[in-house]
Order: structure tokens, then C-alpha cells, then sequence
């Protein structure tokens, strides 16, 4: 059922910008600030030519994160009939509407509909973009060009910690943006369970990881674990200056080359002289022992990053975009402000909460 002729793109015009946020968040290592001055986000022409990009390579995801709502009693009556059966044809209009909407629901993965609306149908500029490109190639890639006329700023309506929401509808079910960023990828794969939201975040495999070490749970701060034992230190930092040597010799950019040595220096250095070690230590250690393997498997090894990145623990940070309509942000929260959720994603689903009740939201 193609939605084609009851939406176009204009109806999405308010939250085009927040597909540009989602996808440059999958490729890129800047947090919110630098997005927000991307101008493959902010500029028109640079966010429409790079929209584009995407949608030639049909990497549709980026664009469930532009949602709208149509009242299908609201348009021509012709229109519903071209979507109904010759038999039912005679029902009211309304009728007539509610059927067509419900088909449309049945038919899209995570569009929405709710009964008590029964004539509104909410889908994603990723039906709209996957349907037209099914009717009409040529008039599919054209309609990147048309984005550029739309320029809308995005303009955060809030932060609380790791969160943000930098996009709201409150039409009907409504729809919600948020980035989340400095989070674990162990939290996220939680996260992500939560199949009904849409999810954009940021690539291990085409943005490096240099930087992007360790997040440490506050348990294993907390932790009074000691091991007095300098020869294992000692072993981790033999390990680490070993692989290090080979990064060196690498065939690689001197400032590649130059960042990785530098960083592994400044972290030896803090452990030269330990004569016991935390939890924590050990945690900073392995993480910076995998980080190593990872250099000397992409500057020595010549792997590709999206290979290397099995080394890495599930612990790194990360960044993500979550959009989803407001009942089903609410049903996330519900689930995850519950005690017994672990304490990261407890703390984003806390901040969402917040976040929402503060534009007149409540949860």
C-alpha cells in the first residue's frame, strides 16, 4: 500500500534536519555542539547533497527520524477509494478513512496508529522515500534536491546529562528526537532491544576509536579491590610498549602514527612507577591493551577498521540518536526507570523522562 499519494515530502519539512543529525552521527566523532555546526546539517545545499548520498546508497534508517501525521479524513474522498476494494466503496468517508489508515499500519514497520484517533494514520520519511522509490526512480532522487528547500534549524529544546531532545512533535502520539551521547555501547545494546524507536549511532566501523576509550561503571570505581603487585602492571605495560614498537615501524601517515604513540605514552607514564592496582586500574590497563591491538591490527596488520573492531570491549563509549513516537519513548521509560534496570540506561531513561515532562509531558 504505497503512501505516495496521500503524503509528500512538505509534510515532513519540520524534521528533515534530524535525519541530516542522525546520520552524520553514524560517521562522525563530534559531539552535539560540532553537529550542530555541521553544515551537512545546518546548511541547506551541503545537508540536501548529503541526504542524497544516502539515499543512493538506499541507507534508509537515517530517515525514520523525520515522522508525520496525516487525518486521512481530511483529503479527497477519490483518494480513499483508490486504496479500498470496489465492495466497501459505499461505507461513510470516515469509514472508509479508518480502513485505509489501518492498512497503511498493517503494511509499514513502525508507522503508528491509535484507535482513538481512527482516521490518522503517522508514518516516517522512510516509508515515504521507500515507497516512491518503488513508483517512481527518477522522481525518488529528485526529491533530495526539494529537502534543500526546506531549512528549518534545529534548536535543542533541552539537556539533562547524557541527553538531549532536539526534536519534538505533540500532534496526536506525537514524536520525539533525542542524542544521547557519552554512554557505553554495553548500554545501547539494551537500548536497542527497544525495537519499536529508531536508532542511528555512531560507526565503529568508518570513524576511529583512538579516543574513544573506556566507560567505567561506578561499582568498579567504588570497588576497594586492591593488588599490590608491581610485576603486573609491569606486564601490561611490557605488553603495550611491545605493540607499540610495531605501530612505530608501521607504513602509515606520520600524524597517525604520531597520535597513537603519543596517547600510549601519556598512558604508560601514569603507571610507571604503581606499586598496586585497583579494579579500575585493571579496567584502564585491558582497555588500553585492546586499544594497542587495535593500532597494530590497522597500521601494521592493514586490517580494516570494521575487522578490528572485534578487540574492543563492549564498555567504549559511544554516541546515538533515538527518535520513536511519545507513547512508545513512554513505554521505554517506563521499563527502564524501574530499579531493577541496570544504571546507565536507568540514567538516560530518567533524563528522557525529565526532558519530556518539562515541554508538558508527563510519563
Amino acid at each position: 500500500m504505497l503512501v505516495t499519494k496521500i503524503f509528500n515530502l512538505e509534510d515532513f519539512k519540520k524534521s528533515i534536519p534530524f535525519t541530516a543529525i542522525g546520520a552524520r552521527t553514524c560517521y562522525s566523532s563530534g559531539d552535539l555542539d560540532y553537529l550542530l555546526n555541521d553544515p551537512r546539517v545546518v546548511s541547506r545545499e551541503e545537508r540536501a547533497n548529503f541526504l542524497s548520498k544516502l539515499g543512493n546508497y538506499k541507507h534508509f534508517s537515517v530517515f525514520a527520524h523525520s515522522f508525520a501525521y496525516k487525518d486521512l479524513s481530511d483529503i479527497d474522498e477519490e483518494l480513499i477509494d483508490s486504496y479500498l476494494p470496489e465492495e466497501i466503496k459505499n461505507l461513510p468517508k470516515k469509514e472508509k478513512a479508518k480502513i485505509v489508515a489501518m492498512g497503511i499500519a498493517s503494511t509499514k514497520f513502525k508507522s503508528h496508529y491509535n484507535p482513538e484517533y481512527p482516521t490518522v494514520i503517522g508514518i516516517s520519511l522512510r516509508h515515504y522515500l521507500e515507497d516512491l522509490l518503488t513508483e517512481d526512480e527518477e522522481k525518488y532522487y529528485k526529491t533530495f534536491e526539494k529537502m534543500a528547500d526546506f531549512d528549518i534549524p534545529i534548536k535543542p529544546l533541552g539537556s539533562k546529562g547524557n541527553t538531549t531532545l532536539i526534536g519534538l512533535l505533540k500532534d496526536y502520539d506525537g514524536y520525539a528526537v533525542f542524542f544521547i551521547q557519552n554512554v557505553s555501547r554495553t548500554m545501547t545494546h539494551q537500548l536497542v532491544r527497544h525495537t519499536a524507536l529508531n536508532y542511528s549511532q555512531r560507526s565503529q566501523r568508518y570513524v576511529r576509536e583512538d579516543e574513544n576509550l573506556l566507560i567505567i561503571p561506578p561499582s568498579v570505581k567504588e570497588s576497594e579491590f586492591e593488588i599490590q603487585d608491581k610485576t603486573l602492571v609491569e606486564n601490561y605495560l611490557n605488553l603495550i610498549n611491545s605493540y607499540k614498537t610495531f605501530v612505530e615501524k608501521a607504513d602509515v601517515k606520520e600524524s597517525l602514527k604520531r597520535e597513537a604513540v603519543s596517547r600510549i605514552n601519556n598512558f604508560t607514564e601514569k603507571y610507571k612507577n604503581i606499586e598496586k592496582i585497583k579494579l579500575e586500574d585493571i579496567f584502564s590497563l585491558t582497555d588500553q591493551l585492546a586499544q594497542t591491538v587495535y593500532d597494530l591490527s590497522v597500521y601494521s596488520g592493514k586490517v580494516k577498521r570494521e575487522d578490528t573492531r572485534f578487540i574492543l570491549p563492549h564498555g567504549r563509549k559511544t554516541t546515538i540518536v533515538v527518535s520513536g513516537t511519545i507513547s512508545w519513548i513512554k513505554d521505554f521509560i517506563i521499563k527502564r526507570t524501574d530499579p531493577h534496570a541496570q544504571w546507565e540506561i536507568q540514567n538516560v531513561a530518567k533524563q528522557m523522562k525529565q526532558l519530556l515532562s518539562e515541554q508538558g509531558i508527563d510519563v
